[in-house]
């Protein structure tokens, strides 16, 4: 059994190399054309192999350096719900009018009374019955 240990070690090694070869895309490959890899990872056996591992993991890290960005800054929002006056609005169609007050419109302005003193309510109470 031990004696077929490094033959099982060297397939092993072959076959994960040989896929990662094969779904690395080309423009990935590192030095050699992806043909010339495979034929030196089944040819070659355990060096072929474990050279595509260390050149491939060292070349995905030198391209992981120099594409490397950084993070875009999040924009200035509201840290909670009810700070955020987008979400407030949100929340209008969800009120129900008959218990919520709203402010009058600042479009609306009063009319100025009349100084000739035409002022109709004066003499009615809140119910609308004339003071007695």
């Amino acid at each position: 059994m031990v004696r077929f240990l490094p033959f099982l070690l060297s397939l092993v090694l072959t076959v994960y190399a040989l896929f990662s070869c094969i779904q690395t895309p080309d423009e990935d490959v590192p030095h050699l054309p992806k043909l010339l890899w495979i034929v030196l990872i089944v040819f070659v056996p355990f060096a072929g192999p474990i050279v595509w591992l260390l050149m491939s993991r060292a070349h995905a890290n030198r391209q992981d350096n120099v594409v490397r960005r950084q993070p875009p800054r999040p924009t200035a929002r509201p840290v909670a719900p009810d700070d955020d006056p987008d979400f407030l609005k949100s929340l209008d169609r969800y009120r129900d009018p008959r218990t919520t007050v709203k402010p009058p419109d600042p479009e609306e302005t009063p009319k100025p009374k009349d100084s000739k003193g035409s002022d109709e309510s004066s003499s009615e109470t809140d119910d609308g019955n004339p003071e007695r």
